[in-house]
């Protein structure tokens, strides 16, 4: 009797490159992940200040992780896959070029997980680590999210908010979350150049977020018109194919993008007006222990980062006084730039002193509006 091979059931042999099985495979200690790391770069000095650390899977290390977390959903495995990944993050961390920052990207539903959040606070120090929550559904309680995060600024996490402007990371949550870095989307950066739209949102943007004391990283710049626009519209900080492609290693500034920002008018000069003398207190009671009688004292945290500005009342012989918001800025920031946001304060507290920090966030010194003023026109 002939048997017809039409009658045999064909078995396909399970394709070992699906994303369910690599994630088992990774989950099992089988298999690993690839990092690859983008630089980010700061448009006043051409420099790269930071890296984000993105997750590539597949044989060839190349593919994105998109479908395999879609996969680890399927099996209810999306905390350990991602705890995996910020595990091996925070390996390379001794790695990173001095003066750089390591963000990690952490879905903020997860980053509460038992997984993820033992890890993290399984670290003493999380100096240099910056934290981007990228998610596009939205935070049910912003306030207890925003305290899990206070937990790791503790420890000196800096907090980037992804995609603003796209999925669920607007303006509320930028205002509940107060992040360090607010990160606009990619959506409102492309040819932003030739958009008046897009370029009064990404005004918008720069101005809420200073006011905040954040800083505005623009994303996915591709063309140097793009970047152009941005830096004109107050962005500090730049990411995108034009300034680098992720990569295996620390990359730094192309030479043409390092040219185009050099012919950019030079940031006025203003360090020399800060006042880096001007004292600083951890509580409000100890202002009534400051030598002398100190007009402005800025209150900050156990990492000397500013949390609020001590004004005191000229009116009263006590150390009494009224507690007014902070407004910081970089020592890279051009000092126009600075008076405008300043300018946009509300009249109480318009003309009240500026306080400038380092790369990191902590406190430097004082610098008052009329010196700045001063700076900004002497530039000209």
């Amino acid at each position: 009797m002939t048997l017809s091979l039409a009658a045999v059931p064909l078995q396909r042999p399970a394709d070992a490159t699906a994303p369910d099985l690599v994630v088992k495979k990774v989950l099992a200690g089988m298999a690993t992940t690839r990092l690859v790391f983008q630089p980010v770069v700061d448009v006043a000095t051409a420099q790269v200040v930071g890296y984000e650390a993105l997750a590539r899977f597949g044989a060839s290390g190349t593919r994105t992780p998109g479908p395999y977390f879609a996969a680890a959903t399927a099996c209810d495995r999306e905390a350990d896959l991602e705890a995996h990944l910020v595990a091996q993050a925070l390996a390379v961390r001794p790695d990173v070029p001095a003066g750089c920052f390591l963000a990690v990207n952490v879905s903020p539903v997860l980053l509460t997980s038992p997984q993820v959040w033992s890890l993290l606070r399984e670290q003493d120090d999380l100096s240099g680590l910056v934290l981007e929550l990228t998610e596009h559904v939205p935070v049910d309680n912003l306030s207890s999210l925003r305290r899990r995060m206070d937990l790791l600024r503790d420890r000196g996490a800096l907090l980037a908010l992804d995609d603003t402007g796209a999925g669920w990371s607007g303006l509320r949550q930028v205002a509940e979350l107060r992040p360090d870095i607010v990160k606009l989307d990619r959506s409102l950066v492309m040819d932003v150049d030739t958009d008046p739209v897009k370029q009064g949102l990404m005004e918008l943007v720069g101005h809420f977020v200073s006011r905040l004391g954040s800083t505005m990283l623009v994303e996915g710049v591709e063309r140097t018109e793009e970047l152009d626009t941005a830096v004109r519209l107050g962005a500090t900080l730049a990411q995108g194919y034009l300034l680098g492609r992720p990569s295996g290693r620390w990359s730094g500034v192309p030479d043409d993008v390092r040219e185009l920002l050099g012919r950019r008018p030079a940031a006025s000069d203003v360090g020399a007006a800060v006042d880096t003398t001007a004292p600083c207190v951890r509580k409000l009671a100890a202002i009534g222990f400051l030598p002398g009688e100190p007009a402005d004292v800025v209150v900050v945290d156990d990492d000397r980062r500013p949390s609020s500005l001590w004004v005191r009342n000229p009116e009263e012989g006590s150390p009494s006084g009224w507690v007014h918001p902070v407004m910081t800025a970089l020592p890279t920031e051009d000092a126009d730039a600075v008076v405008a946001r300043a300018m946009t304060r509300p009249s109480r507290t318009r003309f009240d002193p500026v306080v400038w920090v380092d790369a990191e966030g902590r406190y430097v010194g004082l610098l008052h509006v009329e010196h700045l003023v001063t700076a900004a026109v002497s530039a000209r």
